[in-house]
Formats: structure tokens, sequence, C-alpha cells
């Protein structure tokens, strides 16, 4: 054997990349040493923090979560806590509903009001996963904050439903009466508050499976979604528990209907504030269409009219962290800003992975093109020679896009995608949508040809400045291969120009 070391050190790390003990050897070579702890303070592991840390906080924290962690756990703490506290005001209004004190309640009625309550719940979680599905994930933010208003309402709902029991619906004016007995009114109350939470519950599952996956990807390292999404349902335990003891001794002091709604409307308020304050913290890395729509208009200013660069070096994006800050939580998404027409702002619309139908006006499956998108009857159908010029446009691309309204109307565009399409497909169309619209000022071309012009000109453009878009974007820190501005399988087409038809491929839509 050749020379041995006289000694070792070992150094122990957890998760976070923090020294949390150092092995070393003493006295002689060959005696095993025992483990030093650096900081006695930090990494004991009986110290109440440590504990704390290891029970509430993901694994590797904070080097496996993003930035913006903290402040919405702060913020999101701060919202359960009055969510439970409210949520007592309207358990007791149920029960008062129900006639508990009350000898001449049936137990029965009740039964049947539950299980009434609980088939709308039912029923409405499964039409909100129907239409909503595929929405959450790419308007995670305005689906966050959508679920605590309607979980509000659901509590509104129910602490008003015992005080209708006293008033009737009239169909003559004043339309409410008070009654000494009417139960109508009190079970639409119930029934919509169960509904409320329904929805709440559908869009708040998708929504926050979103960002937990931006919170444990967005970091120094990658961390555990299941980890994380245990330590924040531990969490969120402990501040009902908090809420609800807090709650108790409030509803032993808060009996009269006026300091109750006081109270609850207080409690709501501080929710909502909570709510907007966490949303407003969070900032995603993927684009969306309003986050692709703010980025590409700031990249867009360092060209003039005719497209071409004022200054190269001044073609940036804004990071993720700065488009945060302008992001607007409930906003139609489609809506694309034009440039004024005439003194007035106009704003163009745009339907992302519309099916054929839309974009030439011949409506094949009519119920079906309607129940799903909305048909357009004021669109005339496009000649065949029309259909392929646009087509042969598109010819090197991965979507075809055009207007879907009549002349003189604020510019209606739709986008269908072909085969094979990806994020940057997406993202370059969504780009190519807002060039027709400036284009556009306004209002949509009169005749075909002035259409085919203008998608043509944009088109141009944006394949100039597409590569370096996407450049500057992943400079500023963006994921560019996530895009999530079309959510779910949408519907694709296939193009044969040879044989000059179209053939629709049918999936599941956006």
């Amino acid at each position: 054997m050749g020379d041995v070391p006289a000694g070792y050190t070992i150094q122990e790390r957890d998760g976070s990349g923090r020294i949390v003990a150092i092995y070393h050897s003493r006295h002689r070579p060959d005696t095993l040493g025992t483990g030093d702890f650096p900081n006695d303070n930090l990494t004991a592991p009986s110290h109440w923090h440590r504990l704390l840390s290891d029970v509430f906080l993901p694994e590797g924290y904070p080097s496996t979560v993003s930035g913006d962690y903290l402040q919405y756990q702060i913020w999101n703490a701060l919202q359960a806590f009055c969510s439970s506290l409210a949520g007592l005001f309207a358990s007791r209004a149920v029960l008062q509903g129900h006639g508990v004190g009350n000898a001449s309640a049936s137990a029965t009625n009740a039964i049947f009001l539950t299980v009434l309550q609980d088939v709308f719940s039912r029923v409405t979680t499964v039409i909100a996963g129907y239409y909503l599905g595929t929405s959450l994930y790419p308007e995670a933010k305005t689906y966050r904050l959508l679920a605590d208003v309607l979980n509000d309402a659901a509590i509104v709902c129910d602490t008003l439903s015992p005080h209708l029991a006293h008033i009737a619906f009239s169909p003559q004016y004043p339309f409410l009466t008070p009654a000494s007995d009417s139960s109508s009114l009190r079970v639409v109350a119930l029934c919509l508050s169960g509904a409320f939470r329904a929805l709440c519950g559908a869009v708040a599952g998708g929504s926050k499976a979103a960002l937990t996956v931006h919170f444990a990807t967005a970091g120094e390292k990658p961390g555990d979604v299941g980890d994380l999404s245990a330590k924040d349902g531990s969490k969120e335990t402990v501040l009902a528990l908090l809420g609800m003891l807090c709650g108790s001794v409030v509803l032993h002091y808060v009996h009269s209907a006026r300091m109750t709604y006081i109270v609850l409307f207080g409690l709501l308020f501080c929710h909502l504030a909570a709510n907007v304050m966490a949303v407003r913290v969070v900032a995603l890395r993927a684009f969306n269409r309003q986050r692709a729509s703010l980025a590409w208009t700031a990249f867009r200013a360092a060209f003039d009219e005719q497209g071409v660069a004022v200054a190269k070096s001044s073609a940036s994006v804004p990071n993720y962290h700065s488009i945060a800050r302008l992001e607007r939580i409930f906003i139609d998404a489609a809506q694309i800003p034009c440039t004024p027409h005439h003194g007035r702002m106009q704003s163009a619309h745009c339907v992302l992975a519309a099916p054929f139908e839309r974009i030439t006006g011949h409506v094949i499956h009519p119920r079906r093109i309607a129940r799903m998108f909305g048909s357009d009857r004021s669109k005339r159908p496009m000649r065949d020679e029309h259909v392929v010029a646009c087509l042969a446009l598109f010819a090197e691309e991965n979507y075809v896009l055009w207007f879907t309204s009549e002349p003189l109307s604020y510019p209606s565009l739709a986008i269908a995608f072909k085969d094979g399409h990806g994020p940057h497909d997406h993202l370059k169309a969504w780009s190519h949508a807002h060039e027709v619209a400036r284009l556009c000022q306004g209002r949509t071309p009169p005749v075909i040809d002035a259409q085919l012009a203008i998608v043509r000109d944009a088109l141009a453009f944006t394949s100039r400045a597409f590569p370096a878009f996407i450049e500057a974007s992943r400079a500023a820190g963006w994921k560019t291969e996530e895009s999530v501005l079309v959510g779910g399988s949408p519907i694709t087409i296939t193009v044969d120009l040879s044989d000059s038809h179209v053939v629709v491929e049918d999936k599941k839509s956006v």
C-alpha cells in the first residue's frame, strides 16, 4: 500500500447546500472522529426553527423554490386565516337556517336541503371541469384569484340564507315582500352557495397545481413538487385550525346581525386584499397571451413603422419580474390593443386554435362550432382561390391566420394550428396577430386583396424579428420552450395544397 493520509475532514450539507455538520479525525489517524457542528444555533436538530423549517418548508429551502415563494406564502397564510374565520360565520348561519335550537325544526328537511345543495355542487363540478379545464394552467393567476372570489360569494350566500326565510318572491313590484315563513329564497341561496364552492374547488385545484410547478421548478435547484404540495397542505391545515380557534372566540362575542355583517365583510375585504397581493407577487416565467403581448409590445418599440430597428441594442424584452408588475389579473386575454382610429382606442380580437371553419366561413358543423367557439354569422364564405392564396402564404408555417369579421368592423382574427405545432409556433402566431392588428389601425380591410397584403407584410416582419425576440426573451430569463398560450390538445389541420383541399383533424378543443 502507498502512503496513507494522516486524517480526514467530511462536510455534511443539507438540501439547500448549507453545512450542517463537519466530521474529522481526532487524536490518531486510525481513530474515527465524531461530528462537530460549526454553528450550534443553526444546526442543532432540536432547535425550534429547524423543526418548523423541516415541517412547513420544502426540502432544500430556499434553493429549491422560486424567489417569489416566501412572499406568496405570507399573503397566502393571511388570506387562509381570514377565510377560515369568515367560514365560521357562514357555518353558524347555515345551522341557524336548518333550525338548530328550534324545537319545531325537522331533521329530515335539513337532510333533503343538504342533498339538494350537494347535487348542485357536484353537477357544477362536472360542468366546470368540461368548460374550464384547459384554461386553468395558462391563466393560473386569474383563476387563483377567481377561486377566492367565488369562495367569498358562497360565504355571503350562506350567511344571508337564514334571513331570506322571512322574505318571499313576488312577480309584482317590489318583487320581494316580507313573509313569516318562506323557504324558496333560502333554498336558492344555499344551492348557489354549493355551486360557488364547487366552482371554487374546480378552478383552485388547476391554478394551484400550476403555481406549485412554478415554485418548484424556478429555483436554483430543481425542487420536489410532491414535497412542496404536501408542505403547503400542512401550512393550510395549521392556519385553518388557528382560524377556527380564533373564530370560536369571536363568535362568542358577536351575535347581532349588524355586528355579524360588519365583522364578516371586514374579514372578506382582508381576504380578497391578501389574495390580490399574493397573486401580484407571483412572477411566472412562461408566456401566456397577456405576458406575450406585453413582451412583444416592449420588443416592438425598438422598431419604426417600417419595421426597421432604430437601435439594435435597444431591441430587448423585459424580464418576468417587470412583466409581472404590468399584468392585469382580470382581462380578456384574447384582446390585442390597436392604433387609435378616429380618436377612439380600438382593440382587435384573436382566437387561438380555432377550427378552420372559423377562417373560411364555411360552417360544416354549425351546431358543434357554435357550441365550442361561437359561430360568426356575419362572415361571408371565402372563395376557393382566396383560401388557396391564404394557405400558400403560410406554407412554411405551422399555423394559419386570417380575419373572421366583415369589413369596417374591429379586426377579429382566428389562428388555426397545423400538425406538429409547438410553443414557438404559438408565440410566433400571437406576435403575427399583433402585427396584423397594428397595420389594420382599428378596422378590418374592406377587400380580400387588402387583407392578404396586410397579413403578408405582418408575416414578413414577424419572421425577421422573431428569432431576435426569442433570443432576447431567453436572455431575460423567460422559458420560451414552455409557452402556455394554448392549453390542452387543440384542434389541428393538415394541409395538402397539391390537391387543393384541406383535411381537418379534430382533436380536443381549447
